[in-house]
């Protein structure tokens, strides 16, 4: 009898009719992840988000994530020595970028600039950082640049005129090196075809690559501007009927009076493109901010702009009875046109900071919409089924 069953599944499995139990690995998905240069480790958010969307949405997937911050962390697969040598030649490459841009004062794109030297110039410690970075990237499949805690991308990559490494605002060398690995990072993932997602800072870092400026929201004023208001009613339906954003030193939309960085829920639609086609009507993701930076206009000719930054042109929402301003906000607060979140090429940048609320309300359709694309990406096509004698 034992020999009857043995023949009878073993041709329903060569028909195709009953599938052989199989013990296949979970689709595995290294990652790059840049963190802030002051930091050991990622965002344990970032790290709660990833594995809760790909547990929740895509189980037969799995993510590890590999540190790169030549400042502090050891990096999986490289000895001390190499690491040692990465990040002295980082240091060394400050002089050949200070050197490009005192050669181009006006130039808003150095990044541009540093690809064309790089070209000319091989043996290059440019060129010889450029090539590590390329070779770090090629085994991994993804790449975060998460949020930064310090200056951001030194301002001679996007400001005319900045030729010094250490400026009267406070930016230093270290933000020369950490824009520049950030850049490379960017080179290598696009050449290879490769994710990015990057968040706050990784946002900024991929609109200078495509070309794009960061501006000021508001002008320094010593001492900041005493937290003057702006009170927005939101669109019927949104589960927060109004909110009020401050200006101090920082835009932000902290309670007034704490001495606590809330992250609030500031509620807005779900954009398309992280609903994927899916009824989005009634679905809100939370937009956290706290800056003084921003994606500003002209936007890119290569940036697909997802959605706007909440105060993007925001008098129109005073002129349309939206928004009621108290102070010195209007005024003070630059109209111009803001994004907050975007496509280039294979990266999505987010100027707000999706992890941090990642089980609140939808906002978790931000990371189901990463981990399918890379799910779509790498997943092994299914092999067909044998056709039926």
């Amino acid at each position: 009898m034992k020999h009857l069953v043995f023949f009878v599944l073993s041709a329903l499995v060569a028909q195709g009719i009953f599938a052989e139990p199989t013990d296949q690995q979970p689709l595995r998905i290294d990652t790059v992840v840049i963190p802030s240069r002051n930091h050991t480790r990622m965002q344990p958010e970032i790290f709660y988000a990833f594995n809760s969307a790909t547990r929740e949405f895509t189980p037969d997937m799995k993510m590890s994530f590999t540190l790169f911050n030549p400042f502090h962390a050891k990096f999986t697969g490289k000895t001390s020595a190499e690491q040692t040598e990465l990040l002295q030649l980082l240091r060394n490459s400050v002089p050949e970028v200070l050197a490009i841009k005192k050669e181009h004062p006006e130039t808003t794109n150095l990044h541009v600039l540093m690809l064309e030297y790089i070209l000319a110039h091989p043996g290059s410690y440019l060129a010889q950082t450029y090539r590590a970075i390329e070779e770090f990237m090629d085994s991994h499949q993804f790449l975060i640049i998460e949020s930064s805690d310090t200056y951001g991308a030194h301002p001679m990559f996007y400001q005319p005129d900045v030729v010094s490494i250490n400026t009267s605002d406070g930016a230093n060398e270290m933000d020369i090196i950490e824009t520049i690995y950030g850049l490379f990072f960017i080179d290598a993932a696009f050449a290879q075809n490769k994710l990015v997602w990057g968040t706050c800072h990784g946002s900024q870092i991929g609109y200078l690559h495509s070309g794009g400026q960061l501006g000021r929201l508001f002008n320094f004023k010593d001492g900041g501007y005493g937290d003057v208001e702006l009170k927005i009613n939101k669109a019927p339906g949104c589960p927060v009927p109004n909110e009020t954003w401050r200006i101090g030193k920082h835009l932000y939309t902290q309670d007034k009076g704490s001495n606590y960085k809330d992250y609030k829920t500031m509620l807005y639609p779900v954009p398309a493109e992280f609903a994927g086609g899916k009824d989005s009507e009634g679905m809100f993701i939370n937009k956290d901010f706290q800056h003084s930076l921003a994606l500003v206009e002209p936007i890119p000719e290569q940036i697909e702009v997802i959605s706007y930054h909440p105060l993007s042109n925001y008098t129109r929402l005073i002129e349309d009875g939206e928004a009621e301003a108290s102070g010195e906000f209007e005024g003070a607060l630059k109209d111009q046109q803001i994004v907050d979140a975007y496509k280039y090429k294979t990266m999505i940048g987010t100027q707000y900071h999706p992890q941090y609320t990642y089980d609140d309300y939808d906002t978790k359709i931000v990371f189901e919409y990463l981990v399918d694309r890379l799910h779509d990406q790498y997943a092994p096509a299914e092999a067909p089924q044998a056709m039926a004698q």
